[in-house]
């Protein structure tokens, strides 16, 4: 049977449109791969990493505040880090081949300098429960050696995490321009163009999903570590270029584990929104983040004085919410320790003397008895 003209020109669209149908089809499943694979691969490497810095801080500060008082809520809360660090080590013990980087990283460095600040730790409380708190007195502040000796090795793992997730959004992206592609080749087939054309924006749609998740903070709704960090690089240069001042506040909600101890996780979460509601309404004109755990921050392109304002009126804030918390005296109500810092900085300034600074005046307040602001303004 010989075909007419029309026939072939139906057979070869017929053709076309199942060869591109296939082709598009793989596309797209390519992308779906490439997302999930950020969100079961990327984004909790990054988790994972982010919790080893701040799980050893809270060591340090649970040891050091038991050394001052001995009682069973630090020891417990100790525990309780210690617990979630092995668990934290051990799921990131089990990366694969894909993560060389961090796989060493974690394994010849990162775990090895756990462990000596765990035994030294560990050393700390066996002095105190044997009695001799002055030997446990005179060493309280060699614990910080770890903290800051660990401080590279947390940069150079969130920079590895940074490359991870790039490669993974390259792929995603790679991923998206070969469907743009198979568009292009289809867009003779009306029906075929209008499919890949809501798949793409359905794709696009999720990716930008990820992108929010993997820079916001779940509980609270606001930005995250990775995107305070990213936002002070790029502030930091901008002050530096045009020679105007930079502030920052970093604020540490009061006795928070003995808050969570007495009412439970979840009130300690509405707790914790509840703080991130006062910063958002007091601090219109900075940048406010979830730094980790208990811990906020701000960033604004403000004077000392301003910024001063702002930081009284978020703890005044806070303190008028009036959350009951019967175990810290003699208020009985949650309050903030804030530490200010505020600078024009010079060509040397890094962000790290910047959080620095930031710490050091939180620690200040804290130790001058809570609720109140340390400032180191330079």
């Amino acid at each position: 049977m010989k075909w007419s003209t029309l026939q072939r020109y139906l057979f070869l669209a017929l053709c076309a449109l199942l060869f591109t149908s296939v082709w598009s089809y793989q596309a797209f499943l390519k992308i779906e791969r490439e997302n999930a694979r950020i969100l079961k691969e990327a984004i909790p490497i990054s988790t994972e990493a982010a919790e080893l810095f701040p799980a050893l801080l809270n060591l340090e500060l649970s040891v050091r505040s038991y050394i001052l008082s001995p009682n069973k809520t630090d020891l417990a809360q100790y525990e309780r880090t210690i617990n979630q660090l092995d668990q934290t080590i051990a799921r990131l013990n089990r990366l694969d081949a894909n993560h060389p980087i961090m796989r060493k990283l974690v394994r010849t460095e990162a775990i090895p300098r756990i462990e000596t600040a765990t035994q030294f730790y560990d050393t700390q409380f066996e002095l105190v429960k044997d009695g001799d708190r002055a030997s446990a007195e005179a060493r309280r502040y060699q614990g910080m050696q770890f903290i800051e000796t660990f401080r590279p090795i947390d940069a150079r793992l969130r920079t590895d995490v940074n490359r991870i997730i790039a490669e993974a959004t390259q792929r995603s992206e790679q991923a998206s321009s070969a469907a743009k592609w198979v568009i292009v080749v289809v867009a003779s087939i009306a029906v075929l163009v209008l499919i890949a054309f809501i798949q793409t924006f359905r794709m696009e749609r999720s990716k930008q999903v990820l992108i929010h998740r993997s820079l916001h903070d779940a509980l609270t709704g606001i930005p995250n570590r990775r995107a305070f960090d990213e936002r002070l690089e790029k502030l930091l240069e901008e002050a530096k270029q045009e020679r105007t001042p930079l502030s920052l506040i970093l604020i540490d909600v009061d006795a928070f584990k003995s808050y969570n101890d007495t009412y439970g996780h979840l009130k300690g979460d509405e707790c914790l929104k509840e703080v991130a509601r006062v910063l958002k309404r007091q601090a219109r004109h900075g940048q406010v983040a979830r730094y980790g755990g208990e811990e906020f921050t701000v960033l604004l392109t403000r004077g000392i004085e301003e910024t001063r304002h702002i930081a009284e009126r978020i703890r005044q804030d806070i303190l008028d919410l009036n959350i009951t918390h019967e175990q810290y005296e003699p208020l009985c109500r949650v309050s903030v320790s804030l530490g200010l810092t505020s600078l024009v900085p010079e060509a040397q300034t890094t962000e790290k003397e910047i959080i620095d600074q930031a710490d050091q005046a939180l620690y200040r307040a804290k130790e001058n008895g809570r609720n109140q602001i340390g400032d180191l303004a330079g």
